[in-house]
């Protein structure tokens, strides 16, 4: 009898399997709960467009799930379902989960949920692939996930670029992603979409920090700065209180047409008409760089080579008809024109007149400068590379002051020299005041950096007494473990931070200089700035930036303040910071462990934007030496990870756990140290993942929070980025590069974390 239901429970199984194998031959445009879909498996849209499958990186062997035009030579994808999480090359299979949740998975790793984002709730799910190319997930009939709302490198006609959700504590901008190579799917560094200020703006961007402008929305469509033999992009612009986006159309006259960001920077624009494939790749360099990376190309902030200092050079000619011209109507005068060019950077020239009004041109400037004709076009000549007439003017000018000034300079010189010659002596040779002997500031065994010297502004004892009325009480900010810090006004107005060196302090000489040696040499807008220093005697004092709103702790554990800082702001405090660590573990050319991340040395500015501050402890590795180890444990108990509190090893995954911390503390309200449940068993790590495992995340938000950020989505995602930070082992945990595009995602892509650290 056990036998027969053994082979019973067998057979059924083996119908099953056959089954599921007999739907898949038929090449189904849509997949159902009990169905997987195989490695050699596919899906196939009604119409025969697009195909659904598995495909294989040649270099690394890695397998993903993807879609591309079935009946296209190159089988390119224009989607990735798992480009951050690859697959083992045996037993790849897709399939709807019984939770109704589409997975990939295969049997070395935990599956990879497909539809992260916007879970079913239901088992009554299928997918199908449209003919479209959008995968689209159905729950008793109503789409409720679609891969259009997710694009990797590719826009399909029907996909939209811009901003959502924009009433939500959490606006979501949806851009497209190059790859890493042309091989490889992994996120790669470009990316193009609607611009921050302007939805009807866009642009291709270099890690969010250098980018291009190259096209924008007008009254009579949408204009590319790239000259377009398929007509133009045929893009609609919408825009509602919740959202603001552009939606790509297919082109008159072709079946299809798309745009796809290269792994290089480029854009490639294709077109399909009749089973003919044309392909116009766009390079943002103009001819005169011959860079195959868009990288030299893209600018920070503005333009490359962009600077108020430019001018506008006439030339007698005509333009290339690879150029972009656009007359702009509505610009009758030719001051209005030159100011509307020079105000766009990718403007390289423009041409006014009278009856033809206001002419713009995007392109190459040697387009304008060697064709022959009798126009007049004023061509932008860069600030950097003007003219040589304007050298000559500029030579002239030098010689005539050079010939009038010397005596008074020389003076000048002199003055200062003597006026700051105590400073700056006292700065390069100054008594420890734990110690009785006189050191070098800049001494390489003294000092936890390797590197030259340092020319920071050095001020005079007397200057920050007056600025900080003689380091009056009602002037003091706080005091942390390096010492007291004031408030003070230079002479200039420009209000200051001080912050003094105590006796009592248990940092001393060596941590001032590392601190300084450390701080001085970073620039980023999430940390604090560092604009001078004073070595007097017994005195050693650091001189920042004055943040109007002090320190993250002062808001987040002051109920009376909490309230002040809703969902928004907070996850705008968490992305800062992460930002921070970031430029720190990977951008900067230090490479920076900073060892005493917390709350309180987190600075808030006027808009509330975080910035790190306190690098007295921090350390600076190679490229090669990211782990290190020390007997003397510096830092602050409640935010050093396990593996330096007990054993003084440090990377940046230590940082990372500091962070975690952070994280959790700012959602919660609550102090790491000082934190206990109900019953006293569990501190906040502990709590928080209790909740989280019991699926109750929401109650871990600031009650102040609860009514804002209340969709349990939030809650989960942000609890989950915390405890992934807080993990035990610091193999475990994830890197700043990691954390920020886990930040961009949906809770659903994030991975499991495990047990934290010091969970009792």
């Amino acid at each position: 009898m056990v036998l027969a239901q053994t082979m019973s429970k067998r057979y059924a199984a083996c119908l099953l399997f056959l089954l599921s194998s007999a739907w898949l031959s038929n090449a189904e445009d849509t997949i159902r709960p009990n169905t997987v879909m195989k490695e050699n498996d596919s899906l196939v849209s009604a119409g025969g467009v697009f195909e659904l499958g598995f495909f294989q990186d040649a270099v690394s062997g890695h397998v993903f799930l993807g879609i591309w035009f079935k009946n296209l030579a190159k089988k390119k994808p224009v989607w990735v379902a798992n480009r951050d999480n690859p697959l083992e090359h045996l037993y790849a299979n897709f399939q709807i989960r019984d939770d109704g949740n589409l997975i990939a998975t295969d049997r070395k790793q935990a599956p990879m949920l497909v539809n992260y984002g916007r879970l079913a709730t239901s088992s009554n799910t299928s997918a199908t692939l449209l003919d479209s190319g959008n995968l689209i997930l159905k729950q008793e009939g109503v789409i409720i996930w679609q891969s259009f709302d997710f694009p990797t490198d590719t826009l399909l006609p029907g996909m939209r670029l811009g901003w959502f959700r924009l009433q939500g504590a959490l606006p979501r901008r949806q851009v497209l992603l190059s790859w890493l190579s042309p091989q490889n799917p992994s996120r790669g560094t470009f990316s193009v979409g609607t611009t921050y200020k302007d939805s009807r703006k866009v642009a291709v961007w270099n890690r969010d920090v250098s980018h291009m402008d190259v096209g924008w929305l007008e009254s009579d469509g949408f204009r590319f700065i790239f000259k377009n033999p398929f007509s133009s992009f045929n893009l609609s612009y919408t825009s509602t209180l919740h959202e603001s986006y552009l939606t790509l159309n297919t082109v008159d006259g072709y079946d299809m047409s798309w745009l796809v960001i290269a792994s290089t920077g480029q854009l490639d624009e294709y077109a399909l008409q009749g089973g003919r494939l044309s392909l116009m790749r766009h390079d943002l360099c103009d001819a005169s760089w011959k860079e195959e990376n868009a990288t030299v190309c893209l600018v920070d902030g503005a333009s490359r080579d962009c600077r108020d200092g430019d001018v506008f050079v006439a030339v007698n000619g005509s333009v290339a008809s690879s150029m972009l011209a656009l007359n702009v109507s509505i610009i009758d005068d030719f001051d209005d024109c030159e100011l509307t060019c020079r105000t766009n950077c990718s403007c390289v020239a423009f041409a006014f007149g009278d009856d033809s009004g206001c002419w713009l041109y995007y392109g190459s400037r040697s387009d304008v400068d060697r064709h022959s004709g009798n126009g007049v076009f004023h061509v932008r000549s860069f600030a950097a590379n003007k003219k040589q007439g304007g050298k000559r003017r500029r030579l002239a000018m030098i010689i005539l002051v050079s010939s009038i000034v010397p005596v008074i300079l020389a003076t000048v010189v002199l003055w200062c020299f003597r006026r700051r010659h105590k400073c700056i002596f006292a700065a390069n040779k100054v008594t420890d005041p734990k110690a009785a002997t006189t050191i070098d500031i800049w001494k390489t065994n003294d000092v936890e950096f390797i590197g030259e010297g340092h020319n920071l502004t050095c001020f005079c004892i007397d200057t920050i007494e007056n600025a900080t009325d003689t380091f009056n009480a009602e002037n003091k900010l706080g005091e942390g473990g390096f010492g007291p810090v004031y408030k003070g006004k230079l002479p200039s107005g420009q209000e200051i931070a001080v912050k003094r060196l105590s006796k009592r302090s248990v940092q001393g000489a060596k941590e001032f200089r590392n601190e300084v040696a450390v701080i001085s040499r970073l620039q980023h807008r999430n940390l604090v700035k560092i604009l001078g220093c004073c070595i007097q005697g017994e005195e050693y004092i650091l001189v920042y930036e004055y943040m109007i709103n002090r320190s993250l702790d002062s808001f987040i554990f002051d109920e009376s303040k909490q309230s002040l800082v809703d969902g928004k702001t907070r996850v705008q405090i968490i992305e800062g910071i992460a930002q921070g660590i970031l430029y720190l573990h990977k951008y900067s050319r230090l490479r920076v462990i900073h060892r005493d991340l917390k709350a309180s040395n987190i600075l808030l500015d006027g808009g509330m934007n975080p910035k790190i501050s306190d690098f007295g402890m921090a350390r600076i590795y190679g490229e090669n030496g990211a782990r290190a180890k020390t007997t003397k444990i510096a830092g602050t108990y409640g935010y050093m990870s396990p593996e330096y509190a007990m054993d003084g090893n440090f990377s940046e995954k230590s940082d990372v756990f500091s962070f975690g911390i952070i994280v959790l503390e700012i959602i919660s309200g609550k102090r790491n140290i000082s934190f206990f449940e109900a019953d006293h068993s569990l501190n906040l790590l502990g709590y928080a993942w209790k909740l989280w495992k019991e699926g109750r995340s929401i109650e871990f938000l600031d009650a102040t929070l609860q009514a804002d950020l209340c969709a349990a989505t939030e809650a989960e995602k942000y609890v989950r980025l915390g405890l992934l930070c807080v993990q035990e082992r610091a193999a475990d945990r994830p890197d700043m590069p990691g954390f920020v595009a886990m930040a961009a995602n949906d809770v659903a892509a994030l991975p499991l974390p495990k047990q934290p650290a010091f969970l009792n």
